[in-house]
């Protein structure tokens, strides 16, 4: 049980890795049969050092208890799915899964695709069913036939012989691999030579294990196929080369009945994110172009336009030696820096522009101009990339997602300051001089556009932009109390919500899902039912959306996933860590709609309107529903722990009662369950009298009803195990249990129920800990438009746990999620943002040889702060 778990082995795990170097948290899940403990390192931490720590540390432990497996060690790697293939199909289970293998060898043998890997199936097993009154009537137990089964089926080396010349090995062949041959394995052999082969007893099935798991797409049978990307890999290399190798290998030789659908592909979403930003950044500099053709000379303009495509190949060159990925992001760092970059080479352009007009030879005035602005020019990109550096250090994922804005700002800017500093004056020494004369029509056309541009540029600068310096140096105290002002009530937007703040805004995709949770103890065909009615509800949505844009000619819906025992995909989960086991009472339901360019219905639209279609269903713990492909986690996570366990549900459930009373929080929901039913044996002091011991019961009754593991048959690239148990008709009631026939050290069969009394418990599903205590977790989700999840984390704190912690004193909690990330990363960036300041500060004071004229130039930069919160407020999206 999930008790058992967590003191035998959890505990122990914690205790060993808590105290090692860089560990900075610790989370774990007991589970029936399995542990999974998360263990969180330090940033800065070499992984594969920690790795080899870890494992030393945890197999020092010699008291696991006995037949637990040894631990598996892994890196939670940072790969993620690109393309998740669906291969479905109304075949047999084992060729749908035989096929899905092929298809994953395939693309593993690719040059550009290094990690495939099939999911949604059900691992091999052979199950060994024998009756009871067949065992009763050769004096067996199910014990006695696992032993005999392991006793006749093995390879194993006997050693070498040494000949005169050559050595030659020994080897005893005897494993059993199929059906067939499990069936011949003899288990009793008579005096008259009467043998008791194991298919005259017992059904072999050589099948699959009997776990929760239900995959269907478009109502028919499937099996998942990731495609993954890791390290260095290119998008669209991956994606090309996949969507080629089904097109002309896989597809035409598939069977009939059988499709492969391409129900995920990221790299359709980045292509049309990385085109809209390619189509965004060139309109840009076209129109950097076109600005600085009216106020300097074409050839002039056109020079400072090949500097920024200079800057953009340098900061290339850095990324591909510190491997930063052209994502979306990087593009729209490039975009970014067009207009930061271009003033460095406006200010060289223009100070050679002005030696130039005074009649400067070309050269010369290349030298001149260059050497009059070269140091605060310096100093200013210094101080414009020092800016970016807080950046680099933002923790975890967020860190991970804006990590190539700073490298590309910073390199680009260094770049540029070269170009600026070094080529481009080279390039505009040989611009003519005030003497110069358009000849032709299109020098004569700019000639005149640009004297009637920069004549009101003058007109303005020497009107109203002067009276208004006069003004406010005239009344400086006017002046400062209006800016002021404005910044104080700019800032005053944050706190009031008018402009709601988050770290990373949540990134639509395609793809709409609702996951499913039954109460514990739901199997898997109810699960599935009910998961069949949110499919119908989702169905009726979409329709009627549909019927709403009659002006959308192509259906918006494209089809539909649904699985049972897989958990959930949403980010941040209905479970922390995962599992080795299929959790039947968990469904997940996934649309996939019409590609976002090609519709003008939202997946926020769909999400919402499902829900309200769905409403509440009684009988369901909960569902969550989601539309996003990007998410920093949950907006609400209050991560609850108490010495009492029970008293910690009953918090858990006081918080989400909360919750529920807030405006706009909806999808609450706590991971404490109540437990599954269980019968609880516990054997019966006369029961010593007959030898019997609480292993001999524990022994026998999993045998019975679980199944006694006999042999491990390594098949190709999976390990299958071979089971003997009881037919399933005999273990499904609890009349089996207690009709059950034990067998006592003399040979003697006694019922179960006369040694052992029967009693009903509950046993929980699971049982989370962080950091050596026992947790439960409260999640929510907000509606923005309502509710901020800043604000929804302030009611929680400053009510509801306030006045539980005041009622339960040893409650602590901490906030996790999309709160966690954001408090760590503008925790990071506060103390970045100090130590950019100094160094700006510093940078400063060199050229201007004084400690009061920088304070006095970066007292300016908080009234920035006043056009960044009002161009968020006019533009209605969050800061």
């Amino acid at each position: 049980t999930p008790e058992e778990i967590e003191e035998s082995i959890v505990v122990k795990i914690e205790d060993q890795v808590s105290g090692l170097d860089d560990v900075k948290a610790v989370k774990s899940v007991a589970a029936p049969g399995m542990a999974s403990v998360r263990i969180q390192m330090d940033s800065r931490t070499d992984m594969d050092q920690a790795l080899d720590d870890i494992e030393s540390a945890v197999n020092l432990i010699q008291s696991f208890p006995a037949g637990a497996e040894r631990p598996r060690f892994r890196e939670m790697d940072n790969r993620f799915s690109m393309i998740r293939l669906i291969v479905h199909g109304d075949i047999s289970e084992r060729s749908l899964k035989e096929l899905a293998h092929r298809i994953e060898d395939d693309l593993t043998a690719l040059p550009s695709v290094s990690q495939v890997e099939v999911s949604g199936v059900r691992n091999y097993e052979i199950s060994i069913e024998v009756p009871l009154h067949r065992l009763s009537a050769l004096g067996l137990t199910l014990t006695d036939v696992a032993g005999a089964i392991r006793r006749s089926s093995l390879d194993l080396s006997a050693g070498s012989i040494d000949t005169r010349q050559s050595q030659v090995r020994v080897r005893t062949l005897g494993q059993n691999y199929d059906q067939q041959d499990f069936e011949e394995i003899i288990l009793i052999s008579g005096r008259d030579g009467a043998l008791v082969r194991l298919g005259d007893i017992a059904e072999v099935r050589d099948g699959f294990q009997q776990a929760d798991l239900i995959v269907r797409h478009q109502n028919r049978p499937a099996v998942f196929v990731e495609v993954y990307r890791a390290g260095g890999e290119h998008v669209m290399d991956v994606a090309t080369t996949v969507r080629e190798h089904l097109e002309n290998e896989v597809i035409p030789a598939l069977p009939d009945g059988v499709g492969i659908t391409m129900w995920n592909d990221e790299s359709q979403a980045y292509k049309e994110r990385a085109d809209l930003l390619l189509k965004n950044g060139i309109l840009g500099l076209l129109l950097v172009l076109v600005a600085l053709s009216l106020f300097l000379q074409v050839r002039l303009a056109i020079w400072v336009a090949v500097g920024l495509a200079v800057s953009g190949i340098g900061a290339l060159a850095v990324m591909m030696a510190l491997d930063v990925a052209i994502n979306t992001i990087s593009l729209f760092s490039f975009l970014l820096a067009i207009g930061i970059i271009v003033d460095d080479a406006i200010v060289v352009a223009e100070q050679i522009q002005n030696e130039r007009n005074r009649g400067t030879p070309g050269l010369a005035a290349a030298i001149r101009g260059v050497r009059r602005i070269k140091v605060p020019l310096t100093f200013a990109v210094l101080t414009s990339a020092v800016a970016f550096v807080p950046l680099l250090f933002i923790p975890g994922g967020v860190g991970d997602v804006w990590r190539a804005l700073p490298i590309i700002m910073i390199a680009m800017l260094l770049v540029s300051l070269v170009e600026s500093l070094f080529v481009l004056p080279n390039h505009l020494s040989h611009l003519p001089g005030p003497d110069w004369v358009p000849r032709n029509a299109f020098d004569r056309f700019f000639t005149g556009l640009q004297s009637r541009v920069d004549a009101g540029l003058q007109r303005f600068v020497q009107g109203p932009l002067d009276r208004a310096l006069r003004f406010a140096t005239a009344r400086p105290g006017v002046t400062m109390s209006g800016a002021v002002a404005m910044l104080v009530l700019s800032i005053s937007l944050l706190p009031a919500g008018i402009v709601p703040t988050t770290l990373a805004d949540d990134v639509e995709g395609d793809l709409v899902t609702a996951v499913l949770e039954m109460p514990d103890g739901t199997t898997a065909p109810r699960t599935y039912e009910v998961a069949r009615e949110l499919e119908a509800a989702g169905r009726r949505v979409i329709e009627r959306l549909s019927r709403s844009r009659p002006e959308d000619a192509q259906p918006l819906l494209t089809g539909v996933t649904v699985t049972v025992g897989l958990g959930s995909r949403i980010a941040g989960g209905l479970n922390p860590l995962p599992t080795l086991n299929p959790q039947a009472n968990i469904a997940t339901i996934e649309f996939k709609l019409l590609a976002a360019q090609q519709r003008r219905i939202t997946t926020g639209e769909v999400v919402q309107a499902w829900r309200e279609e769905v409403g509440v269903l009684p009988y369901v713990r909960g569902i969550t529903f989601s539309g996003e492909i990007f998410t920093l986690g949950n907006p609400v996570e209050a991560v609850l722990s108490h010495p009492d366990p029970e008293r910690l549900a009953r918090i858990a459930d006081s918080v989400v009662d909360g919750l529920r009373g807030v405006g706009g929080v909806f999808d609450i929901r706590s991971d404490h369950t109540p437990g599954i039913p269980e019968v609880q044996l516990e054997l019966r002091p006369e029961a010593r009298t007959l030898g019997l011991t609480v292993q001999e019961l524990a022994g026998q009754a999993r045998a019975a009803f679980f199944g006694a593991e006999a042999v491990r048959v390594q098949r190709g690239r999976e390990e299958v195990r071979a089971y003997v148990r009881l037919p399933e008709e005999e273990r499904n009631s609890i009349a089996d249990i207690e009709g059950y026939l034990l067998r006592t050290p003399d040979g003697d069969k006694v019922p179960i129920i006369s040694v052992a009394s029967l009693g009903m418990g509950v046993s929980p599903s699971a049982l989370r800990r962080r950091d050596g205590h026992r947790v439960v977790t409260v999640t929510a989700d907000v509606d923005e438009s309502v509710i901020s999840g800043d604000e929804a984390n302030e009611i929680l704190a400053g009510s509801i746990l306030s006045d539980l912690t005041a009622e339960h004193p040893d409650l602590t909690y901490t906030f996790g999620g999309e709160q966690q990330q954001q408090l760590e990363s503008i925790d990071a960036l506060y103390r970045g943002f100090a130590v950019a300041l100094i160094l700006i500060f510093a940078l400063l004071a060199i050229p201007l040889r004084s400690y009061t004229k920088p304070f006095i130039i970066m007292a300016v930069i908080p009234f920035g702060f006043i056009g960044v919160i009002l161009g968020h407020w006019i533009l209605g999206v969050a800061l």
